[in-house]
């Protein structure tokens, strides 16, 4: 049965609230709680009873069908089509969790001038100092030996090891083929279409970054810096996405950005552990890759 065809006849059996008919909106949405715990308790008495339970199956699809039940009345009386919603929630899914073909990801350079593409491939070196009482860092090309920006600190009280945050900025450039905050350093403005170069690569964007960068810092400091993790929470990644909603990036999927965080805090804690080291970011490869130290 279609979803269309089932929410047509669960609609015939939509009850009124005895009590008032105000009630018979919110009535749905209370009987939805009641039997997701119906549909979690067929579970206990699974774990509890084992194979013996052999009216597992049975309960569990008469509850879940209770659960399809109250989905579909709350969508119509939402006004909502129970189709539309499941093809839109496959989609979400699929751009969170299949969307990983590296042959189908986006080249954000590939209409524009050699001059304003980022490398297909270079290496860069993480070199940490100390210059008046303060741990510094500074990254250098290694293709021409010349300065990427200015020295960093962890511009904090404590020593956190954030002076070696711009790695995230070059596993984006990597992984999803953005970085306004590169483009800029760089030199990489995409100047020959001003549009682009003032939406896309200016201010505003090179900001949204950074608040990026560091709104998952934030969230990787409570899980270990993500050293053993080999996902990404979906809050996490659905509020970067929402972030980045009126740009270019927001052709990259899910589990692309989920890729871009794990690769890029992987050789973060690698740069901490060896206070430093050389890096091969690859945007042929769409990966960072950690090549030690000299």
């Amino acid at each position: 049965m279609e979803f269309s065809s089932y929410q047509e006849k669960a609609k015939e059996t939509i009850q009124k609230s005895a009590s008032d008919d105000k009630y018979t909106e919110m009535v749905p949405f209370l009987g939805i709680i009641g039997e997701i715990g119906s549909v979690v308790t067929q579970l206990k008495i699974k774990l509890k009873d084992g194979d013996s339970y052999i009216a597992y199956k049975n309960k569990l699809t008469e509850e879940l069908g209770d659960v399809l039940w109250y989905l579909s009345t709350i969508a119509t009386q939402s006004n909502l089509d129970l189709s539309d919603i499941a093809e839109k929630n496959l989609e979400k899914i699929h751009d969170r969790f299949l969307v990983d073909d590296v042959s189908l990801y986006k080249d954000f350079d590939q209409n524009y001038p050699e001059g304003e593409r980022f490398p297909d491939e270079f290496e860069i070196e993480f070199v940490s100092y100390e210059e008046g009482g303060k741990k510094k860092l500074k990254i250098i090309d290694k293709r021409d030996g010349q300065l990427i920006g200015d020295p960093l600190t962890d511009n904090t009280y404590e020593d956190d090891g954030y002076r070696f945050h711009d790695i995230f900025h070059y596993g984006y450039l990597a992984v999803l083929g953005w970085s306004p905050v590169l483009r800029k350093l760089l030199k990489k403005k995409r100047k020959s279409d001003p549009s682009i170069d003032e939406n896309e690569d200016g201010a505003r964007s090179q900001i949204t970054e950074e608040l990026i960068s560091l709104f998952i810092y934030h969230h990787a400091l409570d899980h270990d810096l993500l050293k053993y993790s080999e996902s990404v929470d979906s809050g996490i990644i659905k509020k970067v996405k929402n972030l980045v909603i009126k740009t270019e990036v927001k052709e990259c999927s899910g589990k692309q950005w989920e890729k871009a965080i794990l690769n890029s805090y992987n050789i973060f804690n690698k740069l901490r552990e060896n206070d430093g080291g050389r890096i091969m970011v690859s945007k042929k490869n769409r990966t960072l890759t950690y090549l030690g130290k000299k």
